[in-house]
């Protein structure tokens, strides 16, 4: 099966101080460009910056980048980042989904990172993903444990959430899922039917956990969202991260077009 590579450039913590990282819209949309050219993804998901570099959910901030996305890529999948790291009143959270990008990311519980909190109560998640539903936009469902997925089944039964189902299960953070055999193991088992799986990896992780959703899952997510560092601990780049793992995946990307195709069925 051709496998899926989800692209995540930049995310709300990375800055110019601390990475590598494309930050305002012409950046992230020139990168997104030369990766989309290159044949090294699949879909993106985008995160927003206001003129002074800091995380926004404003449209006006969004627009220029989803814009810039389908003037040129105009098959690939853009899922826009509705974090409640920073954010956590639903009209703030969902202001962008009103632009109707392909996809939005909802993360299914509160997690906590090493110097905070990112608050995802029960009412935001199906409110989020009611709108979503509203104006036709597939969820782009973010796992950091077992009990998130727990979750996404069972506002699928409740049919909350409706097929398809794309998600991402994301290893490294300190007070969630490690990437152990065990682990892996029940969150494939319980991976709901008609969905797509990819994997993520936090800081030293990510690598591990790209290699395994290629091998065992549906794909990858990768990008400096999720990690800075290369395996030496210098500060890397996206197409640095992009080009370690492309040994494995050459020949078994899947295209943007046929999982938009999917998105849409």
């Amino acid at each position: 099966m051709e496998k899926i590579i989800n692209f995540c450039p930049n995310g709300s913590e990375t800055t110019k101080e601390n990475s590598l990282a494309p930050i305002f819209p012409n950046e992230v949309i020139e990168e997104v460009i030369d990766f989309y050219e290159k044949q090294l993804i699949t879909l993106v998901h985008i995160h927003a910056r206001n003129k002074n570099g800091k995380p926004s959910s404003k449209v006006q901030d969004f627009s220029p980048i989803i814009e810039g996305i389908r003037k040129y890529c105009p098959d690939l999948t853009i899922c826009a980042s509705l974090s409640g790291r920073y954010f956590n009143i639903f009209e703030e959270r969902s202001a962008v989904l009103d632009l109707k990008p392909d996809m939005g990311s909802l993360t299914m519980g509160s997690w906590n990172y090493k110097t905070g909190v990112n608050i995802n109560s029960p009412q935001m998640i199906v409110s989020l993903a009611e709108k979503m539903n509203k104006l036709g936009i597939v969820p782009e469902l973010e796992c950091f444990d077992a009990g998130m997925l727990n979750y996404v089944n069972y506002l699928i039964k409740k049919k909350t959430l409706k097929s398809p189902n794309y998600i991402n299960m994301i290893f490294g953070n300190l007070s969630n899922a490690q990437l152990n055999i065990d682990t892996v193991s029940d969150i494939l088992n319980n991976k709901p039917e008609n969905s797509i799986m990819c994997f993520g990896g936090i800081g030293g992780q990510q690598l591990e956990a790209n290699l395994t959703g290629i091998y065992k899952a549906d794909g990858c997510r990768i990008g400096l969202e999720d990690n800075l560092y290369n395996l030496n601990n210098e500060k890397t780049t996206n197409f640095n991260l992009l080009k370690r793992i492309e040994v494995y995946s050459k020949g078994y990307i899947m295209k943007p077009k046929d999982f938009k195709q999917w998105l849409q069925s």
